[in-house]
């Protein structure tokens, strides 16, 4: 089988082409002649000329289903033309396929590095079972690392939507059968071990209570009103205006938010959301905490997430 890289010293649009219709095999379970057009603005004889193409060199990595009308992957078969890094394909995934990520890319337009590159920090297998069941609409099966439970047992996940906080990758999902009853939930890839796909059983079909929209605390945005912590000194208050965006000589924003990001984004923006009695307990027992910003409208937060 050709390499990307052999096939991209000697035909380098036809290997732009390729190489997206094997990221879209990997990680959404199928590809379309229609979004090739999309992708690379060209007609439907150029779209089926590329799929032909991609089915003569790697007709182990596709296979036509009849009942679909769709190309869709081998997933006992299939090996990836680019060995994708994880964080850039769900980057992709989130913001749209991007050729200048494809390997020995000079397309670059500043030097750039990432920061946080801790190796083998997410396996793409792994995070492609979960997107081709978001985009396929089916269940997955796994053990999850949770810190709040011991318990890792098989569980039935349901995936629905990726999510970033600017450091770690998440998705969120339905999980089945919860002890707790609290269905919707956010997940970390990074915790995910022994994934099967249940693409080909009845049961793995996702349900119409299990869909994104009936998420409730997906859907509700909640209006954060904060204020600079009261404990800052005025230097480092105005590194977290800088910081944030905020106007000169502010103190107070309204930002509105999805109820199922309230709690990463109490801690990750630290935010001190404690009621007087906390704040009383935490003084007596001299408990001196970094915030960068005070809640201001708590009760009416708590009144939000309790009434649904």
């Amino acid at each position: 089988m050709q390499s990307y890289e052999e096939l991209k010293s000697t035909k380098s649009t036809l290997a732009e082409r390729l190489a997206y219709i094997d990221f879209k095999l990997q990680f959404t379970g199928f590809v379309k002649r229609a979004e090739l057009g999309d992708m690379f603005n060209i007609a439907e004889a150029a779209s089926s000329k590329a799929l032909s193409e991609y089915i003569e060199r790697y007709k182990s990595n596709i296979e036509y289903d009849a009942s679909q009308k769709v190309n869709v992957i081998s997933r006992t078969t299939f090996k990836p033309l680019i060995d994708w890094d994880a964080e850039v394909a769900l980057g992709m995934l989130a913001n749209g396929f991007n050729k200048n990520k494809l390997p020995n890319s000079t397309d670059a337009l500043v030097p750039y590095d990432k920061i946080d590159k801790f190796p083998n920090k997410l396996s793409s297998a792994c995070v492609a079972k979960v997107t081709r069941a978001i985009a396929g609409g089916y269940a997955v099966q796994c053990k999850y690392l949770s810190d709040n439970s011991e318990n890792h047992d098989p569980r039935t996940l349901v995936p629905l939507s990726i999510m970033h906080d600017g450091v770690t990758w998440m998705f969120r999902a339905y999980h089945r059968g919860d002890s707790k009853k609290i269905y919707f939930k956010n997940f970390h890839f990074s915790r995910m071990r022994e994934i099967v796909e249940l693409n080909d059983s009845v049961e793995g079909k996702r349900r119409q209570e299990e869909m994104l929209s009936e998420d409730k605390h997906w859907n509700l945005k909640i209006p954060l009103e904060l204020r600079l912590h009261p404990n800052l000194e005025p230097k480092i208050k105005n590194f977290i205006r800088w910081d944030f965006g905020m106007e000169e000589d502010a103190n107070e924003v309204m930002v509105p938010i999805r109820s199922s990001f309230l709690w990463i984004l109490i801690r990750k923006w630290l935010i001190d959301d404690r009621d007087e009695h906390q704040k009383s307990l935490d003084e007596n027992n001299k408990r001196n905490r970094f915030y960068k910003f005070e809640l201001l409208n708590r009760e009416t937060v708590e009144f939000f997430k309790n009434s649904i």
